[in-house]
């Protein structure tokens, strides 16, 4: 069995009088996470260990805090492997004991799927985990997602507390992410025809810097495992800030900059295809056009890229930023 990932704090005068449990919940600590603190016991170096100690002492989480006392957290580590292993490079943009920021490249899965069971994202960070350190097994915490043709950064938590906080983050709004894409004609040219598609408003630009906005739910389309489309009656809110960044009119398309205020699947997609610039090279979303057009021009996946992300570090609380430019196959739709 792995050794147990320690964590350690000083209480602040904030918390004294307060309970271990109140302080731990406060750090981002679960209820389930807290309840199997209570079954970590193990020796190390001789030395015996429990989950919660306080000042080097067993304790409980009723045990009241006073300012300064020194708490001792072991993790347990989680002992299936979320994949099959593979052996494939990463990218690695950030890597520190808590998290993990990858490049992804187009064409690999995230995660085991029908179809994609054994060579994926997940299995290629567990092969190197287990080559990497003394872990015999490991989960990966994906706290967002990309499709098999997207490719960019994704940001995984390397356990379960970096993933505790960090997806309460990203619900709440605090994680935030950008995108390029290449889509076909203009969005512009779509403003004030098509419903929820408008400029973006004063108010809004000190969250959200761009110029228009896409306000379209998005529900599953009925009898199809994948699909989705715009739904204004049985759909989930979904809302899209992008800027053109350029548009290329010899050849009908424009390189978009684009950030989600929601987080429905396939919304980007969705979003344009419903202003009818479907991204370039998207087979599911496409009305055949582009897919002609990326054909010609030797694009074998659809045009979109997780170009930047913003978070705040789930431990050591500071703010991270991160972004990658267009990767080659990419980049050459800009000549």
């Amino acid at each position: 069995m792995s050794i147990p990932t320690l964590f350690t704090y000083t209480v602040p005068k904030d918390f004294a009088d307060k309970t271990i449990e109140a302080f731990l919940l406060e750090q981002g600590y679960t209820k389930s996470l807290l309840s199997a603190l209570k079954r970590v016991h193990f020796f190390e170096e001789k030395i015996e260990h429990y989950g919660i100690e306080k000042n080097g002492q067993w304790a409980f989480t009723v045990d009241l805090l006073a300012e300064g006392d020194c708490l001792s957290v072991y993790l347990p580590p989680e002992e299936e492997n979320s994949a099959p292993p593979y052996n494939f490079p990463l990218d690695i943009v950030y890597e520190d004991r808590d998290i993990l920021l990858l490049n992804k490249p187009a064409g690999l899965p995230c995660h085991p799927s029908p179809g994609h069971f054994e060579k994926t994202l997940a299995g290629a960070v567990v092969f190197y985990q287990m080559q990497n350190s003394s872990a015999s097994s490991f989960v990966c915490h994906f706290i967002h997602r990309l499709d098999l043709d997207t490719s960019g950064l994704i940001l995984l938590a390397k356990n379960r507390l970096a993933a505790s906080v960090l997806n309460k983050d990203m619900k709440e709004g605090r994680i935030q992410r950008s995108y390029l894409a290449f889509c076909q004609g203009n969005p512009e040219f779509s403003l004030g025809s098509v419903p929820g598609f408008r400029r973006v408003h004063e108010n809004e630009k000190e969250e959200f810097d761009y110029a228009f906005a896409i306000s379209a739910p998005i529900a599953r389309v009925e009898e199809e495992k994948m699909l989705r489309t715009v739904n204004f009656q049985k759909g989930q809110e979904a809302l899209s800030y992008f800027n053109v960044l350029n548009y290329f009119p010899e050849k009908n398309y424009s390189l978009l900059h684009l950030q989600l205020a929601t987080g429905r699947t396939h919304q980007i997609r969705v979003h344009l295809s419903y202003l009818s610039c479907p991204l370039l090279g998207d087979s599911l979303y496409g009305n055949g056009e582009e897919s002609v057009f990326s054909q010609n021009i030797g694009l074998s996946r659809h045009a979109l890229h997780s170009y930047s992300i913003s978070f705040t570090h789930p431990i050591r609380k500071e703010k991270m930023f991160f972004q990658r430019e267009l990767p080659p196959d990419l980049s050459m739709l800009q000549k």
